[in-house]
C-alpha cells in the first residue's frame, strides 16, 4: 500500500491556487470595470476640496516669501536710489559751488582797467576781527609777486591794501580798520575827500570842503592821489548824513568775500597829468581864514 506524501499534496494545492489566479486575472482584465472608474472619480471629487485647502496655506506661504524677496530687493534698490541721490546733490553742490567762484573770478579779473597792471588772485582764508585790527589773510605771497602797500580789490570794489607779506599768505588791511585812510571823491557832485575806517560797517568822510553837499547814496570811488590807489575803483554809497558828518557803506563786504585781487605792475603816483579816472583837486585859492577874516597872502 503506498502512503500519500505531504510533499505532493502542497505542491498540487499550490499549483491549483496558481491557476485559479491566472484565470481571475484574465477575467478582471476581460471585465469592464465601470465600477471601479466611478469609485475613482468620486474618491477623487471627494479629496479634491481637501487637497485644495490643504494647499492653500502653502501658495499663500509661497506668494508671501515672494512679497518678501521683492521687498527685500526693493529696499536694496531704495538704498541704492539714495545713495545715488546723495551722490547727485553733492556733485550739483559743487558744480554750483565752482560755478559760483568762476563768476566772481571772473568779476575780480574785469573789475578796474589794467593799462599797466596785472592782477594776482588769492583765496581768503581767514579775517581777523579784533578791537584794533580788522585784517584778512589770503593765500598769496612773495612768491606771487605781492608787495607791501598794493591794493587789494573784489568784484564789488576796494577791499583794503597788503600791509605785511609772507612767502606764501599775504595780510590785508580792510578799509573797515581804524587805521586805514583812502583818498576818494563823490561822482556826482565831483568832490575829493578821505574816507576812514571805523573799525564797523561805515567808514567816516573827512576833510571834505565845507562847500560840498553829497547827495544820499552817491556813488564814492577813489581819487588816485597820493598814489597807493588807482583812480576809478568803486568804494561804496554815502548811506548816512548827520549834520556835518557823512558816511560811507562799503561796496565789498568783507564777510563774504571769497576771492581777492592785488594789484600789481606799476606805482599809482600822480603826474603832473592826471590819470584818466583821476578825480582833479580844488583850485588852490590861498586865501588864510583868520576867525573870520579872510587875508591874502
Amino acid at each position: 500500500m503506498v502512503k500519500n506524501n505531504p510533499s505532493n499534496k502542497f505542491n498540487k494545492t499550490f499549483n491549483i491556487l496558481l491557476v485559479l489566479l491566472c484565470v481571475i486575472l484574465v477575467i478582471i482584465g476581460k471585465l469592464d470595470l465601470v465600477a471601479y472608474r466611478n469609485v475613482s472619480s468620486f474618491l477623487t471629487d471627494f479629496f479634491a476640496p481637501i487637497s485644495s485647502f490643504i494647499n492653500k496655506p502653502a501658495k499663500e506661504l509661497e506668494i508671501v516669501i515672494e512679497d518678501v524677496k521683492s521687498a527685500t530687493q526693493l529696499r536694496k534698490e531704495n538704498l541704492l536710489l539714495k545713495h545715488e541721490i546723495k551722490r547727485l546733490r553733492n556733485v550739483e553742490m559743487k558744480s554750483e559751488i565752482q560755478e559760483s567762484e568762476l563768476i566772481e573770478l571772473k568779476k575780480v579779473l574785469n573789475s578796474i582797467p589794467r593799462d599797466n597792471n596785472f592782477l594776482i588772485t588769492g583765496r581768503v582764508l581767514n579775517l581777523s576781527g579784533g578791537t584794533f585790527a580788522k585784517t584778512m589773510l589770503i593765500d598769496a605771497g612773495k612768491k606771487d609777486g605781492i608787495k607791501k602797500g598794493q591794493p587789494v580789490i573784489s568784484s564789488d570794489g576796494l577791499v583794503g591794501s597788503i600791509i605785511s607779506v609772507g612767502p606764501n599768505s599775504s595780510r590785508v588791511l580792510l578799509l573797515i580798520d581804524i587805521n586805514s585812510m583812502v583818498p576818494i571823491f563823490l561822482t556826482q557832485t565831483g568832490w575829493p575827500a578821505i574816507v576812514q575806517g571805523q573799525n564797523g560797517y561805515l567808514l567816516k568822510v573827512k576833510f571834505l570842503s565845507s562847500e560840498a553837499e553829497p547827495t544820499n547814496n552817491e556813488i564814492i570811488e577813489t581819487s588816485g592821489h597820493g598814489g597807493r590807489f588807482p583812480p576809478g575803483i568803486n568804494v561804496g554809497r554815502i548811506v548816512k548824513i548827520s549834520s556835518s558828518s557823512y558816511f560811507v557803506k562799503l561796496s565789498a563786504d568783507p564777510q563774504r568775500l571769497r576771492f581777492v585781487s592785488v594789484i600789481s605792475g606799476s606805482d599809482f603816483k600822480s603826474s603832473k597829468e592826471s590819470p584818466l579816472g583821476m578825480a582833479p583837486l580844488q583850485n588852490n585859492k590861498k586865501w588864510l581864514n583868520l576867525k573870520g577874516f579872510n587875508k591874502i597872502n
